[in-house]
């Protein structure tokens, strides 16, 4: 299968490395501005570009689509319905979102046990399976359009970034290196994400609220008080919420509220 990637960002970018290192799949990237008949050669073109670009991008390309080809966007807040122009000219559409944090156009993360979500046409279905085997990488069938699904994404990996943000600069502040801080950081969070994968949620969850130490949480609202009262916020913030997970894990009512009352001190 002949796959062209239409954007030369971060995802696009990033699944052209990986296509490539599959070895499994021909693949070519172009900017927005792409040759007719590079169109025209592809069996799959994946559209990586910014959301509202999408509808201009499939409407250029529409014509110079061959006979049976699949056209797939990867953005996760829009529907199929982007791809009017190219469903009107025969092609299978579909959505083909890559749940992975892209940051940089240089340097991609790999795709290997990772996930795309899917919808679209049967045909679109069948295509980004290929594309997504050959990245390595699993597929959930699952409807992306609406600000539900997007929301679930951009909470777990903006919000991550965030709070790493917040950690890294309160190991700065106790001595730590800016670089070993986030090297310190970064590898926590990716035990974390291989946790949550092998164990599931709440089996990852570990810490001083999973095992109900409120002093300990006390403890840790008092040395943020000194430290950064903007960590101090983002702790109290996120423990009601570490709270639910860790009684869905098991931990008894009595000890949760003494840790939610510890953060009204």
């Amino acid at each position: 299968m002949n796959v062209l990637i239409i954007g030369r960002g971060r995802v696009g970018n990033g699944l052209k490395r990986s296509l490539q290192a599959s070895g499994m799949l021909e693949v070519s990237a172009q900017g927005r501005r792409c040759k007719p008949s590079s169109v025209a050669m592809a069996d799959a073109i994946v559209l990586a570009v910014s959301d509202d670009s999408i509808p201009k991008v499939a409407r250029a390309i529409a014509p110079s689509l061959k006979r049976g080809a699949t056209v797939l966007h990867c953005a996760g807040a829009r529907g199929t319905d982007e791809l009017e122009a190219c469903r009107a000219h025969g092609a299978a559409v579909g959505v083909m979102h890559p749940l992975v944090s892209f940051a940089s156009k240089h340097r991609s993360p790999s795709l290997c046990g990772t996930t795309f979500t899917v919808n679209g046409s049967r045909g679109a279905i069948t295509t980004s399976r290929r594309i997504a085997k050959a990245c390595g990488a699993r597929v959930v069938l699952a409807e992306t359009e609406g600000a539900g699904y997007h929301a679930a994404a951009a909470l777990a990996a903006n919000g991550a970034a965030a709070l790493a943000f917040v950690s890294v600069g309160l190991l700065e502040r106790i001595g730590f290196e800016r670089r070993s801080a986030e090297r310190a950081i970064g590898g926590l969070l990716q035990s974390v994400g291989e946790n949550v994968q092998s164990l599931g949620v709440p089996g990852a969850l570990t810490g001083p609220i999973a095992r109900g130490e409120a002093e300990t949480v006390a403890n840790h609202r008092a040395a943020l008080r000194r430290l950064s009262p903007d960590a101090r916020s983002a702790y109290d913030a996120l423990v009601p919420i570490i709270v639910r997970c860790a009684r869905a894990a098991g931990l008894a009512q009595a000890k949760a509220s003494r840790i939610l009352r510890a953060t009204k001190r």
